[in-house]
């Protein structure tokens, strides 16, 4: 080479070509690449709805007791219950932090936030991706997008996958499979053995300890219309005000907002003397050949200064009220309050509605968060005296009292024959 400079000089030279035309194509590649692809971690709050939450933070091996909401959960976190009830939040990472996914944890049981990430950048056409473990229990799972970015959750199982496009699923495991029900939206179940079927809205679907799918199936269906609130309220509700007890003064009021981006009930009154705000539904549903009836109900109780529920137990910041008719054609009601501030006097207001035939013992929910009720089985509830329910006549959800403000995001009241 160093006899003949000129080829050495071609070599350096074209050495240099090359390198200078792969770092003008590489470079702009690569930053294509980290902008389409780069990912960055989702905001995730826990909410503690029955406290205390057992909670297990990435890197701490000890499981600690959280009685308090907590933002910033890292990746990897595990989150157990006993008799103890919790939610996570997942907020998009970027300006804004819209909810784009939310998993309601009940009682008895155990997952893992394994990994929540959005794209780093506006560009990117990636979705949100929420991967969750769910070792054992029952979670009702949200999904939304943001701004036209869809958002993706899996939910793996000991028995498989299930993966969630936008809606609304419930997801119970037990040591003998996997169950999941489609409320809303589109899922794919995917087992060990590579089995996979598809289910739409009012669909279930079973993964087996064999890692065989089994469905679709019929799955149980909600009777009420637009129980989300999705709709403006008017095309299905009636709001109301009424039983103002005090001449003037205001009988409160209903109105429809979006908090954390998605569509909520207000029902608000700042007032002397009693009043009752609501909205209803007429329903006219006949139940006869149901088995299985259940209430779900998402709420938050921002206020109220009536200790408990008032001295008859009728004065509740959420009250739902199903009207239904028995097997003899007699109108019957069923009630559940809902109240955050306790009564410290002696004897104090009692803990259930004293003039309802049905006494059901008022639930305490922890003040400014959201807090999901889900009723066991009505049927048998509602059968009095061997008179079973026949007909669903309505629904009304209402707050009563002075002094309250209260809101409501979900209301369903789920059937099946």
């Amino acid at each position: 080479m160093r006899r003949n400079p000129e080829r050495l000089a071609w070599v350096v030279l074209l050495t240099s070509f090359f390198t200078c035309v792969s770092l003008a194509v590489a470079v702009p590649l690569g930053i294509r690449h980290y902008i389409l692809y780069a990912s960055v971690g989702q905001n995730v709050t826990l909410e503690v709805q029955r406290r205390p939450l057992r909670v297990t933070l990435a890197g701490r091996g000890e499981p600690v007791a959280i009685a308090e909401d907590r933002a910033d959960i890292p990746e990897h976190t595990i989150v157990a219950t006993d008799s103890t009830a919790g939610r996570l939040v997942m907020h998009a990472p970027h300006a804004g932090g819209h909810v784009i996914a939310t998993l309601q944890i009940y009682d008895n049981t155990e997952i893992v936030l394994s990994s929540a990430r959005s794209p780093r950048f506006s560009a990117s056409r990636l979705p949100h991706k929420v991967a969750l473990e769910v070792r054992a229990g029952r979670v009702r799972i949200s999904v939304s997008s943001d701004d036209g970015r869809s958002t993706i959750v899996e939910v793996h199982t000991p028995h498989g996958t299930a993966t969630l496009t936008e809606g609304s699923y419930a997801v119970e495991v037990n040591q003998q499979a996997t169950h999941v029900t489609v409320r809303e939206g589109l899922a794919s179940l995917t087992g060990e053995t590579g089995s996979t079927i598809r289910l739409s809205a009012a669909e279930r679907g079973i993964i087996g300890d064999d890692g065989l799918t089994t469905g679709p199936l019929p799955a149980a269906r909600n009777l009420l219309i637009n129980g989300d609130f999705a709709a403006p309220l008017e095309e299905d509700w009636v709001s109301y005000s009424k039983d103002i007890q005090v001449e003037g003064e205001s009988g409160g009021e209903v109105q429809r907002t979006e908090i954390e981006g998605r569509p909520v009930v207000v029902i608000t009154r700042r007032g002397v003397g009693h009043a009752e705000t609501g909205i209803s539904q007429q329903l006219d549903t006949d139940i006869r050949d149901f088995s299985f009836l259940q209430l779900h109900l998402l709420l938050r109780i921002e206020e109220h200064n009536v200790p408990v529920c008032g001295s008859l137990g009728s004065e509740c910041p959420v009250m739902i009220r199903i009207d239904y008719k028995d097997s003899n054609g007699a109108d019957q009601q069923w009630l559940q309050g809902f109240y955050s501030l306790p009564d410290t006097s002696t004897p104090g207001n009692p803990p259930f509605c004293v003039t309802c035939t049905i006494r059901n013992d008022h639930l305490q929910v922890p003040e400014d968060t959201w807090y999901t009720y889900e009723s066991p089985n009505l049927i048998p509830l509602l059968s009095q005296d061997d008179r079973t329910p026949t007909v669903v006549k309505s629904i009304t959800v209402y707050a009563s009292g002075h002094t309250y403000q209260s809101m409501i995001a979900e209301v369903e009241l789920i059937g099946q024959e």
